[in-house]
């Protein structure tokens, strides 16, 4: 080698993002405001492990508020990655003190677990010793987007007695 020293790696200055890419990730942070009214979204998300059979709290988007209605199909991102979840209900507070991430998109605006279902699927669950995801799987048919994008049927008339 010749008489030139190097400089080590760690000593090098680091690059900084410029252009568009600096600050991205912030300006969609900041860009994200809670919902108004009732902002806290108790989502059950679709992981089959027991340790994780609770509802997790996640702020509501403002673009979100009107679709994000309980019972409808979410995304959220848990542990870095992006899953299903059903909305079981909003609130107003929470009781989790850390930083709250935000619901990611509503699937679908379609009610597919009314309250009445959800407390049955969560009996069933305590009762058989399964997790509330894993029942949720069995009792909530999978999403058919063709089928929501149809108009409802109206109910057929009675006739008259």
């Amino acid at each position: 080698m010749s008489g030139e020293e190097t400089t080590p790696l760690w000593e090098l200055p680091r690059r900084r993002p410029t252009g568009d890419r600096a600050g991205a990730a912030s300006r969609r942070k900041g860009q994200r405001v809670p919902a108004e009214s009732n902002p806290i979204a108790r989502v059950v998300v679709d992981v089959p492990l027991a340790h994780l059979d609770r509802a997790f709290d996640y702020h509501v988007p403002s673009e979100l508020a009107d679709s994000a209605v309980p019972g409808c199909r979410v995304r959220v991102r848990f542990a870095g990655q992006l899953v299903d979840g059903f909305l079981l209900e909003r609130a107003a507070t929470t009781e989790h003190t850390g930083r709250l991430a935000f619901l990611e998109r509503v699937v679908s605006s379609e009610v597919v677990l009314p309250p009445r279902l959800a407390r049955l699927c969560r009996a069933v669950a305590q009762r058989y010793g399964g997790t509330l995801a894993d029942v949720l799987r069995l009792a909530v048919p999978p999403r058919h987007a063709r089928t929501e994008a149809e108009p409802a049927a109206e109910p057929a008339a009675r006739p008259a007695e």
